[in-house]
């Protein structure tokens, strides 16, 4: 009974154990998905899941995405948290500054490595700013700017990308930047702000690119900003392009034989390149831009195959419709754009086609047919720079890379090379039967040397056979002469001998 009971419990403790086993392991998983889940960013939803803009970012953790749905929001937003700020679409999805509690920022980015895109921010009166950035890393891309005083402020700021944005109807000025160093400002549209389109205090080394400035009064003011900022493929058309109170700085205004397209640049280009002949002299720096361009810049940029390529075009035409296409059955690859100016002129393009997209040969196609373009020798392995003009029209233009073309331009190389071999075949030829010729007229003299070679040994064995002829004779005549010397002095001796022997017989009493 004892033992019966000792059983029962060392049962019980070993089910208690398993017990506890199982509630463990169904436990730990679920405790561990949850910080895992937790630890994860997050979508918040506006207005869905929260009515405010402000509301799902103070609910937000650092990485997070708060998208925002088209609607017009009235709210005044500070960003204090690494996060994403997406709008739904640019143009329907609205941040309008609340007139509360003006002059406030209607946008407030006091945190680093946070995205604002695809908003329309627009300040409630002139006296507010739109955005002002006071920190590092972002990325403000794709939103548009306007109604403020100036429309987007960065203040001790660096590291920071701005892009796409077009800056508008702002009271004083479009980008406006104190302290503020390093930052890359590309293919902003910046129009009809009412003193600046760019101003720039106290900041260095930040560079502009791919931009339009144009219908401000003035274009880009500089203000104890001298180092090394850069400028280059912006289209400049203001009231005033330059001002500045650093004449002599070492900003600069080009890049890679490029410049900026300046609506008042009075230059010619005689090598026809698109490149003016003298620089656009400014007094900003002692050289000016030294490579004006002769036209505005234009830039294209195509994602093809995980490969992203920019194709830069710079003409002297209203360009529109600047596109890529391609051809999954013909595997052509075609830039097209349409043109536009005034009727009788002359249009340039001057077209940069990165290889990787599109490879040689081209084939240029205007609204009165082919166009045959010049391939400029800043040509390189990466990108190939065509030149072409046209009579102006409204007309399309297309560049076209063509797989068949380039097979049939390998096929007639291949020809060429193959032609080409044969013709020095066949002057090889032609030099060896003139060298068989030389051959064969030196074969006949030394068949003529042999002739009379061999009638001379023939003559001379002639002579060799007589003369063996006589010699054989002679030796006969010797050889009988020998015989009968030696018979004769054979016999003389055998006569000799049996005389003297008889001689030795005779007794002395009988002499």
């Amino acid at each position: 009974m004892r033992g019966n009971m000792t059983n029962w419990v060392e049962l019980k403790r070993v089910g208690l154990v398993l017990l506890l086993f199982l509630l463990l392991s169904t436990t730990v998983p679920a405790m561990r998905w949850n910080i895992l889940a937790g630890a994860s960013p997050g979508t918040l939803d506006v207005p869905g899941e929260y009515k405010t803009i402000q509301d799902a970012i103070n609910n937000a953790s650092s990485g997070d995405l708060v998208f925002v749905h088209k609607g017009t929001y009235y709210e005044n937003i500070v960003i204090n948290k690494s996060i994403s700020l997406v709008g739904e679409d640019r143009d329907s999805t609205v941040i309008y500054g609340s007139a509360i509690s003006p002059p406030q920022v209607v946008i407030s980015l006091i945190a680093s490595s946070v995205t604002v895109k695809d908003f329309t921010v627009r300040a409630q009166s002139s006296i507010q700013d739109p955005i002002t950035v006071s920190s590092a890393g972002n990325v403000l891309e794709n939103n548009m700017i306007e109604d403020g005083f100036n429309g987007l402020q960065l203040f001790s700021s660096y590291d920071n990308v701005v892009s796409n944005n077009t800056l508008t109807n702002n009271h004083y000025g479009g980008l406006y930047l104190y302290a503020s160093d390093h930052n890359v400002f590309s293919d902003n549209l910046i129009v009809n702000n009412l003193v600046a389109g760019v101003e720039l205090h106290s900041s260095d080394g930040n560079v502009f690119s791919g931009n339009t400035v144009y219908g401000n009064t003035n274009g880009v003011n500089l203000f104890s900003s001298s180092g090394d900022n850069v400028f280059y493929h912006n289209n400049f058309n203001n009231t005033l392009q330059l001002s500045t109170d650093t004449p002599n700085s070492t900003n600069i205004w080009n890049f890679s034989g490029e410049g900026n397209y300046w609506s008042d640049y009075k230059g010619q280009d005689s090598e026809g390149d698109g490149i003016g002949d003298s620089p656009y002299n400014q007094t900003d720096t002692q050289g000016g831009d030294s490579y004006p361009l002769m036209g505005p810049f234009y830039d294209l940029v195509v994602g093809l195959k995980g490969q992203t390529y920019e194709a830069d075009l710079i003409s002297n035409s209203s360009i529109s419709g600047l596109r890529f296409a391609f051809g999954e059955e013909t595997g052509n690859k075609i830039v097209i754009f349409n043109v536009a100016g005034e009727e009788g002129t002359v249009g340039f393009s001057r077209l940069k086609i990165p290889l990787g997209l599109m490879d040689s040969p081209y084939i240029v196609l205007g609204g009165q047919g082919e166009i045959t373009p010049r391939v400029l020798s800043a040509s390189n392995e990466a990108n190939a720079y065509l030149y072409f003009t046209w009579v102006h029209s409204n007309q399309t233009i297309s560049i076209i890379s063509s797989e068949t073309l380039r097979f049939y331009n390998d096929l007639l190389g291949k020809y060429a090379s193959l032609l080409a071999d044969f013709n020095n075949l066949s002057g090889t030829q032609g030099n060896f039967l003139g060298n068989y010729s030389v051959l064969l007229n030196n074969l006949s003299q030394l068949e003529n040397m042999y002739s009379a070679l061999n009638a001379s040994y023939f003559e001379h064995l002639s002579n060799y056979s007589r003369s063996t002829e006589n010699l054989q004779n002679l030796i006969y005549v010797f050889a009988a002469t020998t015989a009968i010397f030696l018979i004769a002095t054979i016999y003389l001796s055998k006569r000799a001998n049996t005389a003297t022997k008889q001689m030795k017989a005779t007794p002395k009493n009988e002499e």
